[in-house]
């Protein structure tokens, strides 16, 4: 368990926010030091005199002549963690505000453990480096926030297309000759939606909420989505799961993110009819495996090395963006295991996941 953080002072600005009043409640109890302010203008005057680190601010009580306050606020402090916070109905008053300097943004209503988690991420890392980030600070800083823009500008459409696909395959019966091209199209949007999902992860990631946790229940849920989605693509996904496989202490989000992009990745690299057999067992070294085999054309040698690269691409037609890969290799990192891979030309890829077995 991390070390509570008690020197990190937040300043919540906001009006009328129910949720945001929980967070403060919450952050307080997490050891922060949280001031709370309902106007910018005295917000400006507490940032000054109380050295803030970081400031939540509601985008929905405020309007946008009120967005020279983040070029006031960070002039007293460059290395100022700006989060905003907004509802759907404002995506584009949220863009403006992310041009002008906000570091990310959480969308209303959120959970509580969502936004705390970003807090303590943010603040782990000015713990560890003292700017914060590792490398360049601006250039990490416009690469996090370029990967979180483009993800909120490809969600927007998405979220329609995806709504009407839904709303046309819902009053469409499955004998009509478009449900099929309906669901087909449904499909391509969730996997751009995965992807995006990865992208957010990637631009903002956080130290796993572990709980305790059944692996295997995990994996099944996941293995369930794919094999409605892939059936009419001929992928037959085999599982042999270690019945007594022991709980672990682990982020259940996370690790279903990490197992869904892995399984995603070996469904595209088959690209037509295959198998995919996922296999869990125990370690020899008080750890949990699961091995993820895709009968898939392979990965070439000279590339096996940069399979977790983010943005790296084996082949245009079989593999698409290896930002799942790497998100996946992030995350399992972050828990203490680790993902590696094998494979073969034309005989196929092996990804192969440790996870320990902490005490619980």
């Amino acid at each position: 368990m991390s070390q509570m953080l008690t020197n990190n002072k937040i300043l919540a600005v906001s009006r009328e926010d129910e949720n945001m009043r929980a967070a403060i409640k919450l952050l307080e109890s997490k050891g922060y030091d949280v001031f709370f302010e309902t106007s910018v203008f005295q917000a400006i005057a507490t940032n000054t005199a109380s050295k803030i680190d970081v400031i939540i601010l509601d985008i929905d009580d405020f309007d946008l002549k009120e967005l020279e306050f983040l070029d006031i606020v960070k002039k007293t402090n460059p290395n100022l963690f700006i989060l905003i916070s907004f509802s759907n109905s404002n995506r584009e008053k949220a863009n403006k505000y992310l041009e002008r300097g906000a570091d990310c943004y959480i969308l209303k209503p959120f959970y509580l453990s969502e936004l705390v988690a970003m807090i303590s991420h943010f603040s782990d890392r000015i713990s560890q480096s003292g700017s914060g980030l590792n490398g360049s600070p601006e250039t990490n800083k416009t690469i996090d926030n370029l990967a979180l823009r483009i993800a909120q500008e490809i969600n927007n459409p998405l979220t329609t297309i995806s709504g009407q696909l839904q709303l046309r395959l819902s009053g469409m019966d499955s004998s009509n000759p478009d449900y099929h091209v309906y669901g087909s199209l449904e499909e391509e949007t969730q996997r751009i939606a995965e992807t995006v999902r990865s992208l957010v992860t990637f631009a903002q990631p956080r130290e796993p909420d572990r709980q305790v946790v059944d692996f295997n229940d995990i994996l099944r849920d996941v293995i369930c989505s794919f094999k409605d989605a892939e059936q009419e693509k001929k992928v037959q996904i085999v599982e042999s799961l270690d019945k007594d496989l022991q709980m672990i202490m682990a982020d259940k989000e996370q690790i279903a993110l990490a197992c869904r992009n892995i399984i995603d990745n070996s469904t595209r690299a088959i690209g037509g009819t295959g198998r995919v057999e996922i296999v869990t067992k125990m370690g020899a070294n008080n750890n949990i495996k699961a091995t993820f085999f895709d009968s898939g054309r392979g990965i070439p040698s000279d590339a096996i090395e940069r399979v977790f690269d983010p943005f790296f691409v084996v082949n245009d037609e079989e593999r698409g963006m290896g930002i799942g890969l790497c998100v996946s290799h992030d995350i399992i990192k972050r828990h203490g295991g680790s993902l590696t891979v094998k494979s073969q030309k034309d005989k196929g890829t092996i990804f192969q996941l440790v996870l320990p077995i902490e005490t619980i």
